[in-house]
């Protein structure tokens, strides 16, 4: 069982969006929520890539733009992100279930040990994985594979739920089942057909679902 953090365990993707947007205008760049689509679900690295490509972002250096993008969202994940509904009984339910319980995400190291340590997340998971250093970001599988492969499991057993279509691709790409769990304005979005199942919220994912994932897994 593989868990994405932002969007599926933390409510994180609004603040993640306020702290660009914050960001970006001090240097007199503006963006507006239709362009913050662009860039969802990406790593930091990628999203200056992409806005530096599209703005002129001098005298400012991307790393330094990186860092600072970093060094605030640490301190929001220490201090305003909060759970989303269900997560902890969605994590516990598989943890429970004697079934290896794996964290990949995009964000660095310093982002996810801030929500596990917030939370007390820690000891549910026998694998962390961030793709921020030294991997290509989803929707590239990479870091769906090495997960994998660290837990030992081929990846055509493993199940993991994504809130947002690039982690959807990922881990569809890496021949896993997928749980889609879009935001609200996105269920209906047919992208998201491409997922085994779409759910509202985790608190779906109780006992009779885990029987039909099961039944998902063994196809």
């Amino acid at each position: 069982m593989i868990f994405d953090m932002d969007g599926v365990l933390v409510d994180s993707e609004p603040y993640w969006q306020r702290t660009e947007i914050e960001l970006f205008a001090e240097l007199g760049i503006e963006l507006t929520p239709d362009l913050l689509q662009q860039t969802r679900g990406l790593r930091t690295e990628e999203m200056v890539k992409h806005w530096k490509s599209r703005f002129p972002l001098d005298p400012v250096r991307p790393e330094e733009l990186m860092k600072r993008y970093d060094e605030r969202m640490v301190e929001v994940m220490h201090t305003e992100v909060q759970m989303m509904e269900g997560a902890e009984e969605a994590i516990r339910l598989f943890h429970q279930k004697g079934l290896p319980v794996a964290l990949a995400s995009c964000s660095a190291h310093a982002h996810i040990d801030a929500v596990l340590d917030r939370f007390g997340l820690r000891g549910y998971f026998d694998l962390v994985v961030s793709a921020a250093e030294r991997m290509q970001g989803k929707p590239h599988p990479e870091v769906y594979l090495k997960t994998a492969s660290l837990l030992e499991v081929d990846p055509s057993y493993c199940l993991a739920i994504e809130d947002s279509f690039f982690g959807l691709i990922a881990a569809k790409a890496a021949r896993m089942k997928v749980v889609a769990l879009p935001e609200p304005s996105d269920y209906d979005d047919p992208r998201y057909g491409a997922a085994d199942m779409r759910i509202r919220s985790l608190h779906e994912l109780n006992e009779e679902i885990f029987k039909k994932l099961e039944k998902i897994e063994k196809r």
